[in-house]
């Protein structure tokens, strides 16, 4: 029998030529993916949505890709466009529970929280045991002011690990929003207990000093986060706020610019809203209504609604100013001592 060898060894090279560009295929996708991760982390949301795009050019059945890409979305505030990412990877993995974590998320950021909590309700019955699904749904819950049905959730979640930051967080939030102070401290105290650079724990015992009316004892916590990072940008937001409720605008304001600086061009929300909303106390009606216009732009559902009508109000108060009408919005005395937000050691007792 005759062989023809030049065709089997044509056949076989062939063979390797089509294996060969599989696997280039998949390096690519792999390369394109990991960079993409890389991007995330380091906050360059747009760039890393270019490598996912690339990734799922290569390989349209990524759903991790498409994961990671609503992920980004996500972080940019486009809700609609992270949920279509999150659909799309769910057709491709329905049993995800990672992206309907994500997806739970994303809905509950667009104020769609039944919805969430289907998406998180899906989850669970896929792991009892996700503790990012039940802290998901809590949050949502609380959102609806629902909550004591958030701390029977939370109770599920301390049953699977009583010492998870996360959920330690969540409860203290909620004994918070039930103006039960001092055992929400006790809480943001326990994950302070194991992680004393905690920033969230530090914030929260912050915003719980502030709702009891101790603002000193606030300014002190918001302080301790500067002291660990002078770049932490909640907490020149949260310090801002705080001088605010003093009628401290100036000395508000000095600390929304400071976190302006920080972020550059990125957009923050709490920053644009609390930035406006004291511009529009300082009668600085064009800056105002120029950040209002940014929120506007850029956010979707309630907060895109709520810069409408507060857009709305600061022309009304323009108007009236135009026409000399227009009363003082801050109190004489309300900006007669000036505050200084360097990060320092804050003095007396800790608040721990």
């Amino acid at each position: 029998m005759f062989v023809n060898y030049d065709k089997l060894a044509n056949s076989n090279y062939f063979e390797l030529i089509i294996e060969e560009e599989k696997n280039m295929v998949k390096s690519n996708e792999n390369t394109a993916y990991k960079r993409g991760q890389e991007l995330l982390d380091q906050g360059m949301y747009k760039e890393a949505i270019t490598q996912f795009d690339a990734a799922i050019a290569e390989q349209p059945d990524s759903w991790k890709s498409l994961n990671s890409k609503g992920f980004a979305f996500q972080k940019l505030s486009r809700y609609t466009e992270a949920v279509e990412c999150f659909d799309k990877a769910l057709a491709m993995n329905p049993n995800s529970v990672e992206v309907l974590n994500n997806k739970g998320v994303t809905l509950s950021m667009r104020g769609l929280y039944k919805d969430a909590i289907q998406c998180f309700n899906e989850a669970v019955a896929l792991d009892q045991t996700s503790l990012e699904a039940l802290n998901g749904k809590a949050i949502a819950l609380q959102h609806m002011f629902a909550y004591k049905e958030a701390l029977d959730v939370l109770e599920e979640a301390m049953k699977i690990d009583n010492k998870h930051a996360q959920t330690l967080l969540s409860v203290a939030v909620t004994l918070q929003k039930l103006k039960q102070y001092d055992r929400a401290i006790s809480f943001f105290k326990k994950v302070l207990s194991a992680d004393k650079n905690n920033i969230k724990a530090w914030n929260g015992v912050g915003v719980t000093y502030q709702l009891m009316g101790d603002n000193n004892s606030a300014i002190k916590c918001f302080t301790k986060i500067l002291n660990i990072d002078s770049r932490e940008i909640q907490a020149w937001i949260s310090i801002g706020f705080v001088y605010q409720k003093m009628m401290k605008f100036n000395d508000a304001l000095k600390c929304y610019k400071k976190a302006q600086m920080i972020i550059g061009n990125r957009y923050h929300h709490k920053l644009y809203d609390g930035l406006a909303s004291c511009l529009t106390k300082l009668s600085e009606f064009d800056q105002a209504i120029e950040v209002y216009q940014q929120i506007f732009q850029r956010e979707e559902g309630k907060k895109k609604w709520d810069a409408q009508r507060s857009m709305k109000f600061v022309n009304k108060l323009k108007r009236k100013k135009a026409i000399g009408t227009l009363q003082s919005l801050v109190p004489a005395d309300g900006d007669s001592a000036p505050v200084s937000v360097t990060p320092v050691t804050p003095a007396g007792e800790d608040v721990m």
